[in-house]
């Protein structure tokens, strides 16, 4: 099966990150014979592999890269096309990728296209209204998101969404989706034993699809000894003074630990040991990579997105976007902690890359088959 995938291949993005574990999996298999990876001009990962070649041609500021990226795809004709779709990765971000909306209704008949991101009309308006201030830019803007949207449902072979909050969206509209989660390696088990400070982590890309004042507030209605740690790289420098600010606001300097900066690996993983519980305090999200971390390293979480998830899969607990409200979930998952970790190692083989990629590879080949 030969397969062109479109993607990001970029370390500051969580789906170049995806995408590079993504083919670290799926090159292992023998059904693959070729992947051809369109990735952006300025990708900073490397991968080698026999099967795989990799063409960097997209550039979100000059949308002539559709034209080369036709060119090389009728030259290659693949079996599968797989996208990996988010609004921000094939255009400017208030364009909500258009530039690759030509080139997605040509391939249709070949496109398998994955949904990092797919949201509620009224999620939309909720988010814009409340980081712009402004009702009538929420409105306009959700309301142009959902034309793109429309367009993206009707223009695909098959469609893959990764959650149940994705997967609600379109059950009643199309039969050709499916839900298969993102995948994680190896489970990592960092135990220890449980003291008498409980450290809540924050982390990812420091960017404002995340309210971290909620966060912040919640603290002020726990206990002292509830410490909490927000690490990853910012995207916004002025972020980052407001996180200080709001720390200072609710007189819990003392209790917040910010580590603006991309972490390695080594780091990372010195963190989740820290973590006792891991918030996922967003504004909007469709789909989580620390909802994922979470499952990986045995952390609970907490969570003002995706409900249906987290009360499906029993990992955490859901709670409004209420400062009071997300500390009683905290106090929830604290108590029950020992339960939450049960119900994670019960999950995790669903999340395994090893189950993941075999259910990708029979939907790649039914479109093939066609």
């Amino acid at each position: 099966m030969r397969i062109s995938i479109i993607s990001s291949l970029r370390k500051n993005c969580g789906i170049g990150i995806y995408t590079f574990e993504f083919l670290s999996n799926i090159l292992k298999y023998q059904e693959v014979k070729e992947i051809r990876l369109f990735t952006h001009i300025d990708s900073d990962f490397t991968l080698a592999s026999k099967k795989l070649r990799i063409y960097k041609v997209i550039n979100e500021i000059n949308p002539s890269y559709i034209f080369t990226l036709l060119r090389l795809l009728r030259k290659i004709k693949p079996d599968v096309i797989d996208v990996e779709w988010d609004h921000s990765l094939y255009a400017p971000t208030k364009l909500l990728g258009i530039y690759i909306f030509p080139l997605l209704s040509y391939l249709k008949d070949k496109l398998f296209l994955s949904f990092h991101s797919l949201y509620r009309l009224e999620d939309v308006e909720r988010y814009l209204i409340a980081t712009t201030k402004n009702k009538l830019a929420g409105k306009i803007g959700s309301r142009c998101y959902f034309l793109t949207k429309r367009f993206l449902l009707n223009n695909l072979k098959v469609g893959r969404v990764f959650t149940l909050y994705e997967y609600e969206q379109v059950r009643k509209i199309r039969k050709n989706f499916v839900v298969i989660p993102q995948g994680i390696g190896n489970a990592r088990k960092l135990t220890k034993a449980r003291r008498d400070i409980t450290t809540l982590t924050i982390f990812g890309f420091i960017r404002r699809t995340k309210d971290y004042k909620l966060a912040i507030a919640s603290l002020s209605f726990l206990p002292d000894n509830f410490k909490l740690i927000i690490a990853g790289q910012p995207k916004e420098t002025e972020l980052v003074n407001e996180i200080r600010k709001w720390a200072k606001e609710y007189n819990v300097k003392d209790r917040v630990t910010l580590l603006p900066r991309l972490l390695s690996p080594k780091e990372k993983e010195k963190i989740m040991k820290r973590t006792d519980i891991l918030l996922l305090p967003y504004l909007l999200i469709s789909n989580s990579g620390v909802l994922l971390d979470g499952i990986k390293y045995f952390k609970p979480v907490v969570s003002t997105v995706l409900p249906d998830d987290i009360t499906q899969l029993k990992i955490g607990a859901y709670a409004e976007n209420d400062a009071e409200s997300f500390a009683e979930a905290i106090l929830t998952v604290n108590s029950r902690y020992n339960e939450f970790i049960d119900n994670i190692k019960i999950v995790q083989p669903k999340f395994l890359w090893k189950n993941i990629i075999p259910q990708i590879i029979e939907n790649y080949q039914k479109i093939a088959d066609e």
